[in-house]
């Protein structure tokens, strides 16, 4: 009789720097990132807040779950909640129940999870795993360029990009980024890095609701990595010398050009005016820059309402979900921007780090 080897055990482990060529090699089979170690240590080592769990076997990964704590104002409290992301499975082991157990051995965790938009899988599990939906990110994009406005259409309509591209150039004096609704003294500003006032400024209607906190260490984390990833561009906006609000925007080379992201945009007051002179003015910085696409994402009516005024055009919207070991539900209104999880740091380039 010829003596079999065991097969190896599953375990599920918290992630270590010992891990970093481990995830490495999971990297590399199901993600198109960079592989340089300067990339792996800032991604996985360098964030002040970031964990994340592994099925190992064999000494090999088979499925992962990361998050970056992050805190949240929720009510007149602040809370830490495990802004999660990279959730995944090697193909082959889908439906062997290793995702389910990488997120609960996260849920054991103190903190809260959060896990936004996701696949459709992620999307009908979530409620199973007793997670809760106390908002939705509605996602935006505003086209700013006509060869990228050719490639959308083409893409979309089998349409010769020499149309796409005439029908773009004709409408676009219509649909072209202008200042809107600019209070009477108003200024903005590129600027270096965001204080402590504006990081102050709480974006949630009369200072209720749920909202995550930007920190000097996250933004310093994000400046850290390479200039592969684009630029990330501060703004201030003031009224009367007062400064009323900050947006940050995410300048990247994408697969089709130059594109952005709006990231975040905070006013004091929650009025539409506020916000729909702002994203004007964001837009036209975006299109200063060479950007052909301007995404955007809010919870938040407010600017909702701005976007849609700036003639954006809705695009999927990400669910919130929500989950906590106590059962409590976060405060509403839910003020979200479009930096959960890695989504500033997307898309990931695949070299020149």
């Amino acid at each position: 009789m010829v003596a079999t080897s065991p097969t190896p055990r599953t375990e599920i482990v918290a992630f270590g720097s010992e891990h970093l060529g481990v995830v490495a090699r999971f990297s590399e089979q199901v993600w198109q990132r960079p592989r340089s170690d300067a990339f792996l240590r800032w991604r996985y080592l360098e964030h002040p807040h970031h964990h994340a769990y592994l099925a190992l076997r064999g000494g090999e990964c088979l499925c992962m779950v990361s998050a970056f704590r992050r805190p949240y104002r929720v009510g007149e409290r602040s809370i830490v909640v495990s802004d999660s992301f990279d959730w995944y499975t090697l193909p082959d082991l889908r439906g062997s129940g290793l995702g389910v157990r990488v997120l609960q051995r996260m849920m054991k965790d103190p903190e809260p999870v959060i896990v936004t938009g996701g696949s459709a899988d992620t999307r009908g599990l979530l409620p199973r795993l007793r997670f809760q939906i106390p908002g939705t990110v509605q996602r935006f994009g505003m086209l700013l360029a006509a060869e990228r406005a050719a490639d959308l259409i083409a893409s979309r309509t089998h349409l010769p990009r020499l149309l796409g591209r005439l029908a773009f150039m004709l409408s676009r004096p219509l649909l072209a980024p202008r200042v809107r609704s600019a209070p009477q003294g108003s200024s903005v500003e590129a600027v270096t890095k965001l204080g402590e006032e504006a990081l102050a400024i709480d974006p949630r209607p009369g200072g209720r609701g749920t909202a995550p906190i930007w920190t000097p260490e996250y933004l310093a984390w994000l400046a850290a990595g390479s200039p592969a990833l684009g630029r990330y561009l501060p703004l201030t906006f003031r009224v009367g010398g007062a400064l009323v609000g900050w947006a940050l925007l995410h300048v990247y080379e994408g697969q089709n050009g130059r594109d952005a992201a709006l990231l975040d945009v905070r006013a004091r007051q929650s009025s539409d005016a506020l916000y729909t002179w702002m994203v004007s003015e964001i837009a036209l910085r975006a299109a200063a820059s060479g950007c052909g696409l301007l995404t955007a994402g809010t919870s938040c009516p407010h600017v909702e309402a701005a976007l849609r005024a700036n003639r954006f055009r809705t695009l999927v919207p990400a669910p919130i979900h929500y989950w906590s070991s106590d059962g409590a539900v976060l405060d509403a209104p839910v003020v979200f921007g479009a930096h959960w999880g890695d989504e500033t740091i997307l898309p990931y380039p695949t070299g020149g780090w």
